[in-house]
């Protein structure tokens, strides 16, 4: 093949590599590896020595038994569907420390708000217990007269003070 065809055709790979590029690009996204193979793409088709360089190393990962070039595809393949996953514990991670942040400031800021809560609340509960007060002094009618304890009429019954058995 000659230079100016493997020239084109890692041009291809490169335009290729943009337009699966394209949707995450325009989603707000950063497609890591299709961005990745269209930059080597595009130095590959513009400069020899780097074409070179790539076909070398890209033959000797490859070279040898096919089962270890599958073993290494296979691989990347699994590299590849576990990134999401690494990346969603990464930002679970991330995101308890900013809800770990947040509740140590709530309870610092809590804290110092403590006595003025604590000040607002005796002031409030003072308040209610002279109300409460208030109200029971005006319930009361003048002085409280004494009551004489009930005697029980004293009779000619020999067991006055003695237990009644029968209900015992």
């Amino acid at each position: 093949m000659s230079d100016d065809h493997a020239g084109m055709l890692w041009f291809g790979w490169a335009l290729a590599a943009g337009l699966a590029a394209a949707p995450g690009l325009l989603a707000g996204g950063f497609p890591l590896i299709p961005i990745f193979l269209a930059v080597v793409g595009l130095a590959c088709a513009a400069h020899p020595p780097s074409r070179l360089f790539v076909r070398g190393k890209m033959g000797q990962a490859f070279s040898g038994s096919r089962v270890r070039s599958l073993i290494i595809v296979f691989g990347a393949i699994l590299m590849i569907q576990i990134l999401p996953m690494e990346l969603a514990l990464l930002m679970a991670g991330d995101v308890l420390a900013y809800v770990e942040v947040v509740a140590a400031v709530s309870l610092i800021s809590g804290r110092a708000r403590w006595p003025l809560l604590r000040a607002r609340l005796e002031q409030a509960g003072s308040r209610v217990a002279a109300v409460i007060q208030r109200q029971s002094v005006a319930r009361t009618p003048g002085p409280a007269r004494r009551r004489r304890p009930v005697r029980p009429a004293s009779g000619d019954d020999d067991s006055a003070g003695a237990p009644d058995w029968a209900f015992a």
